[in-house]
């Protein structure tokens, strides 16, 4: 009589298998849904980041006033722009893969900050307040408060523009907020 080596895996080994996998995956999902909502805060915020960059940049190349404009009723759009001209450099639409981040501008009602040909801040030519601090977050309704990371824009007087995170207090943290 010659006995046969059995090879393969038996339904019981399988179904384990495929519990252990179902466990994983339902554990995984939560924390996938938040990384996702997470990453459209820092899409935005990197997508007005590079909006602010070029219109300080096309400031100083023009040597004229370049604007930047931002539309948070609508989300997260914003057009760069001649100040004096109003011809349009680039514009983003509001939405764009970031639909549900919000954006706060400080101070309330503030839709512009330029830059002069040095690449400073100056004054708007509508004589408007300038942005000083954009706050992005997402709704309550699509991820809980204390979940998400929030973002800042902030402006110097000097031109600069730093991204920073709003919740960081610990002193000497690279992401705290100036």
């Amino acid at each position: 009589m010659v006995l046969r080596r059995q090879r393969g895996f038996s339904i019981i080994e399988a179904m384990v298998v495929v519990t252990v996998i179902a466990v994983l995956m339902i554990l995984a999902v939560p924390m996938g849904v938040e990384w996702l909502a997470n990453s459209r805060i820092r899409s935005a915020g990197e997508s007005m980041l590079a909006g602010l960059q070029l219109a300080r940049a096309e400031a100083v190349k023009r040597n004229a006033p370049v604007e930047f404009v931002v539309d948070a009723a609508a989300g997260s759009g914003w057009v760069v722009r001649v100040a004096l001209s109003g011809e349009e450099i680039q514009a983003r639409a509001a939405g764009e893969g970031t639909a549900d981040v919000t954006v706060a501008v400080t101070p309330a009602g503030a839709t512009r900050i330029s830059f002069d040909g040095l690449g400073r801040r100056t004054a708007n030519i509508d004589a408007s307040a300038p942005i000083e601090r954009l706050d992005l977050d997402l709704p309550a309704s699509v991820l809980a408060a204390d979940k998400t990371r929030d973002l800042r824009l902030q402006f110097g007087p000097g031109g600069q523009i730093v991204m920073c995170d709003p919740n960081v207090t610990a002193t000497g943290d690279v992401r705290k907020c100036p």
